[in-house]
């Protein structure tokens, strides 16, 4: 099943596989790469190497799960789906997508939370949730073509780098 190549928008060939602790580094590039507004939104720096050392990690104990998508040799986009083992949320999982603003629109974040999907399925997961700033209508968009639902706005609830507060919501399939 993997690596996969698949085609998207302009007949662009991108190669999909998951993570391993080999692709830490390309991955923290790929962060790094990205427009500074685009980091504004994500839960944690993913420009420091330990933001890597703990994914690695977590694929390792099998709780974290991404799918990385590659175009001419550099990562250009990361799904991940993360989950408990053990407690009353161990059917829940939780899914984040982050895509290279020049593949946005091309059918790759479509395609990307498609396969996380199936993989949350395959892990007998009932429930995969989403969380975003509102403000954030492209990915509100793209996860309610997939079949999320809303279930709640949390009123000033993340803090962006630049202090500013923002509403969260949450969506789940």
């Amino acid at each position: 099943m993997y690596p996969r190549t698949v085609i998207v928008t302009e007949e662009r060939e991108v190669e999909i596989w998951p993570m391993t602790a080999d692709d830490a580094s390309a991955l923290l590039g790929f962060y790094r790469s990205l427009p500074s507004e685009d980091l504004l939104y994500l839960r944690e720096d993913v420009t420091k190497p330990e933001s890597m050392m703990r994914w690695v990690e977590s694929i390792e104990s099998e709780q974290g799960w991404h799918l990385l998508a590659g175009y001419e040799g550099r990562i250009i986009a990361d799904g991940e789906l993360d989950h408990q083992f053990y407690g009353w949320s161990r059917h829940v999982g939780e899914m984040r997508l982050v895509v290279d603003p020049a593949f946005r629109g091309s059918g790759l974040s479509m395609l990307i939370a498609q396969e996380v999907l199936a993989l949350a399925a395959d892990e007998g997961l009932h429930k995969v949730m989403v969380q975003m700033a509102v403000d954030q209508a492209s990915a509100i968009h793209l996860f309610k073509k997939l079949g999320f639902r809303h279930e709640a706005i949390l009123t000033e609830h993340v803090q962006d780098q630049h202090g500013q507060l923002r509403d969260l919501i949450i969506m789940a399939y």
